[in-house]
């Protein structure tokens, strides 16, 4: 079922997908000629079985990009166990729980259970607002440990923005945000091997140096997205202890589809070997 909200002014209608991972499927904004959608869905976006990324707007928990120990793809280890998670995890692959519905908002939850476990051995429980304002979409979250260990997680979301098609406007898309250094990948993409500077912004979103780019940004982890036609996107990614919640943006883009990734991250891929990459959630404790 897909859940519609709508600002009371009428500027901003959003549509989320609780069953398919809490992913916000539509999202249209003020643009140059009215409400325009800004979201990219791929053809497999509706198929309740795949595995892949759908577009929209996914929610990445409990980690962010890849995991590998050991030369096996998916793998940590805790405590002595080794387990396995997909890429960005389990999120945005179930199916969440409907807490309240209203014109403006909606609130889903997802808490640990029996198959979550045999994944990420950790109580858990995510509250998400999806709230439409004035010209806005804001996502209200809540990590919460309601559990007795410590808990390693490292939450993001997977935004996919439309763009113009490629030859007729996607490559007059700018890209600006406050860029602190850029992150070195292995070939395989699942570790960080390297930090140096940051690339050269703002930039067409079709450099070739923003493909699969994760760079730590500055303090106010804003993203602004100018179009060809004058319209302007802009994200913002923070917490409330913590503004730096989010300090890693990862970038991602198919030249020839329309769309463009810029992916506020709480840590770096495989963060959940490395260990002092992750946020920890102590008994009780929550973030927002």
């Amino acid at each position: 079922m897909v859940y519609t909200v709508r600002a009371e002014d009428g500027s901003v209608e959003a549509e989320v997908v609780p069953a398919l991972g809490a992913v916000v499927s539509s999202l249209r904004l003020p643009g140059a000629g009215g409400l325009r959608e800004c979201l990219f869905r791929h053809a497999h976006f509706w198929d309740p079985a795949t595995e892949r990324t759908r577009g929209g707007i996914p929610v990445l928990f409990p980690v962010c990009g890849r995991l590998e120990r050991d030369g096996v793809a998916g793998c940590y280890l805790y405590a002595g166990t080794r387990y396995t998670l997909p890429i960005h995890g389990f999120g945005m692959r179930l199916p969440w729980e409907v807490v309240r519905h209203e014109a403006a908002a909606l609130t889903v939850a997802l808490r640990d259970s029996p198959l979550t476990k045999g994944q990420y051995p950790f109580a858990f429980e995510i509250v998400l607002t999806f709230r439409a304002v004035a010209g806005q979409l804001l996502i209200e979250q809540d990590y919460r440990n309601p559990g007795t260990v410590a808990a390693p997680y490292y939450a993001g979301f997977h935004p996919y923005f439309l763009t113009p098609p490629a030859g007729q406007g996607k490559e007059a898309v700018q890209i600006r945000f406050e860029a602190v250094a850029r992150y070195r990948y292995n070939s395989r993409l699942t570790d960080v091997v390297g930090r140096g500077a940051p690339p050269r912004l703002p930039t067409s979103i079709t450099d070739p140096e923003l493909h699969e780019c994760l760079c730590e940004v500055g303090p106010a982890a804003e993203v602004r997205l100018d179009y060809p036609d004058g319209s302007v996107l802009h994200m913002q990614a923070t917490g409330l202890r913590d503004p730096a919640l989010f300090r890693f943006l990862q970038l991602y883009s198919l030249p020839e589809e329309p769309f463009f990734c810029a992916e506020p991250w709480m840590a770096f891929p495989n963060a959940m070997n490395s260990v002092q990459g992750c946020r920890w959630l102590a008994p009780g404790d929550a973030e927002q």
